[in-house]
């Protein structure tokens, strides 16, 4: 919304009654849906830097610059692992596509959030995203220590790690698939039984 530089928006002070004796109130304009998928679509996280999340935008940047980094330097190394290039080349267009579809889902959120104030709920109440609670408190240690142990035990090579590679390096990515849908079978019906 432009405002005029001029100030003759604001209404000059006076004692008569009729004007009310608080600013005039300005809404906060709506977020654009489409706006968010576009940025998000050219530059993944950016979109969330327009809906003003600036915390989950940078992890996402992170993230797929993380994966990046990783795929060139298997790839630069002399023994490279096809496996686990794979492996990795396809995590980006997840993270890719998941960014995309939480800048155009969060969207109405922000929207609310904006509109309501403290009214709209709770964050960790009303919009369920598994992300956030990853983010949060220690898991979010958890997580960059793991990633840490993983890319330093994929630079450096150790021989036990390119023998694993070697002898099970197809097998890698379907036990990691079968691990986090086992993991996510128990989180959920644990949450069911409460």
């Amino acid at each position: 919304m432009a405002m005029p530089k001029d100030n003759s928006h604001i209404p000059p002070y006076s004692t008569d009654s009729s004007y009310p004796n608080y600013a005039p109130y300005y809404p906060i304009p709506r977020k654009r849906k489409w706006v968010a998928g576009v940025l998000s679509f050219i530059v993944p996280g950016t979109g969330h830097f327009y809906l003003g999340l600036m915390q989950r935008g940078l992890f996402l940047m992170m993230l797929l610059i993380l994966d990046i980094f990783i795929i060139t330097s298997l790839t630069s190394q002399n023994d490279t692992s096809v496996a686990a290039v794979t492996l990795f080349a396809l995590f980006i267009p997840v993270i890719y596509f998941y960014n995309l579809f939480d800048a155009l889902q969060i969207t109405d959120y922000v929207n609310r959030r904006n509109e309501l104030g403290e009214f709209a709920g709770s964050y960790d109440h009303e919009f369920h995203d598994p992300l956030q609670k990853l983010i949060k408190g220690t898991n979010m240690g958890v997580l960059l220590v793991a990633a840490g142990v993983l890319f330093f035990l994929l630079s450096n090579k150790p021989a036990w790690v390119t023998g694993l590679f070697d002898f099970m390096g197809s097998y890698l990515g379907s036990m990691a698939l079968v691990l986090g849908g086992l993991a996510l079978y128990i989180i959920d019906s644990r949450k069911n039984k409460h």
